[in-house]
């Protein structure tokens, strides 16, 4: 992995754009990745798909080529460009030679600087987008997922999730005039992170990145300010009923009211990481492993980005029948958790565990890429990447345990199950 304080040339080639480049073993080929403010909460509130259809149109046209001339170049030098929106940021990724690095950064700005969004290309999308929604309506645990946000949250705030219903309605009613709105005042300069690993030279990409997007105006667009708190944490049951499911899914969670910048939030992470975060955590050894009434099984801390106050859930898939035992199972586990805390073992074996994994993600130069990237969007320093591990080791025993007292609480905790019950 290396010391990325050392290794990654981190510069501003333009104004309102920062890149950083790590050169790699990976000889030939090179990872770029970026992304700028403007994903889904920059949406209007009415249009809050906005920001994902006009993603998703970039590499159906420019004013120049269509999207078959596009694929075509790309093929002929053997390279991909993607795009993508979030809740947050729109994001871009390329991979290819380094030989036709400038050929491909300069089709990716092309598609960024001058989408045709073609009205025929748009139609085809949305009725995709629309169909996979409606499919989505049979997932149980996409469900009860909406079912627990729109329980912790208010509608304004940024964790909280609309309806599939509200969504596909908000997808139909979109038009191009929307999405060439939404690209006039969210798409340029301002925000721009760009990442490069591999055989990638950093003042080469320097040179290119100035010649592509010199001229290009600037957004104001900064980080959203986070104008409400999670809902009164309480107990809540709420079942979804989908006909015809041969399982259920069930979430159990509650807010916790604090962000990735707390002081508190690794060692709670870490807390509930040791509860239910891979296949050898509590939560999986015994109401799935031990006792057979789960599928699969686990927990996270989420919700935490930009600000945000998070949340923490468990979700379990049971069959129908046995999601009653199931759910009392998960709640024996959690009230357990919570009384008695995790012992200095479980903690030791899961240091290894998330550090090992971080480690092992840095040995493509996607990974790293996707890394690095994460890392600029949070405005956290490139040396931060180093020190990842060493605050992963120095968590206490008391101080993982003292945060699952502080931030969980096992009398108010939201269930939400979606299935087919009698």
């Amino acid at each position: 992995m290396g010391n990325f304080k050392d290794r990654v040339k981190q510069s501003t080639p333009i104004e309102g754009l920062s890149s950083y480049v790590m050169k790699t073993g990976a000889m030939d080929i090179v990872t770029l990745s970026g992304s700028f403010l403007g994903g889904a909460l920059y949406s209007q509130s009415h249009k809050e798909q906005a920001a994902t259809i006009t993603a998703s149109m970039l590499d159906k046209g420019t004013k120049k080529k269509d999207k078959y001339e596009i694929s075509d170049q790309l093929e002929s030098v053997g390279a991909e460009i993607h795009f993508m929106s979030n809740r947050h940021h729109t994001q871009f990724s390329a991979h290819c030679l380094k030989e036709n690095l400038n050929t491909v950064i300069a089709l990716l700005v092309e598609q960024l600087r001058t989408p045709s969004f073609p009205e025929k290309e748009l139609s085809t999308l949305k009725t995709r987008v629309v169909g996979n929604l409606t499919r989505a309506k049979e997932d149980t645990k996409k469900l009860a997922s909406i079912g627990l946000l729109q329980t912790l949250y208010p509608e304004d705030h940024p964790n909280y999730r609309f309806s599939l219903d509200h969504t596909i309605n908000s997808v139909e009613k979109l038009t191009r005039s929307d999405i060439i709105d939404f690209y006039n005042k969210r798409y340029g300069l301002g925000s721009i992170n760009i990442v490069a690993t591999g055989d990638v030279d950093a003042n080469e990409l320097e040179d290119c990145i100035k010649n592509e997007f010199g001229g290009w105006a600037t957004q104001d667009t900064g980080p959203l300010p986070i104008r409400c708190k999670a809902n009164e944490s309480k107990r809540e049951n709420k079942t979804i009923h989908v006909p015809d499911k041969t399982s259920a899914d069930l979430y159990i969670g509650q807010p916790i009211g604090i962000d990735r910048d707390h002081e508190d939030y690794y060692a709670l992470m870490m807390g509930v990481y040791i509860l239910g975060g891979n296949f050898s955590a509590r939560l999986m050894q015994t109401v799935r492993d031990q006792q057979g009434l789960t599928y699969g099984i686990g927990s996270s801390v989420s919700g935490v980005a930009f600000g945000a106050d998070g949340y923490w859930s468990t979700w379990g898939t049971f069959a129908p029948d046995a999601i009653s035992k199931g759910k009392k199972a998960t709640i024996e586990e959690i009230e357990k958790w919570y009384k008695s805390g995790v012992a200095e073992e479980e903690l030791s074996a899961k240091k290894t565990t998330i550090t090992g994994a971080y480690k092992v993600g840095m040995d493509t130069t996607s990974g790293l890429t996707a890394q690095i990237l994460t890392n600029a969007e949070r405005g956290k320093p490139i040396g931060h990447l180093d020190t990842y591990p060493d605050i992963i080791n120095s968590l206490s025993l008391d101080k993982v345990n003292g945060a699952i007292k502080s931030y969980i609480n096992p009398d108010q905790l939201v269930t939400v199950a979606a299935g087919t019950f009698e």
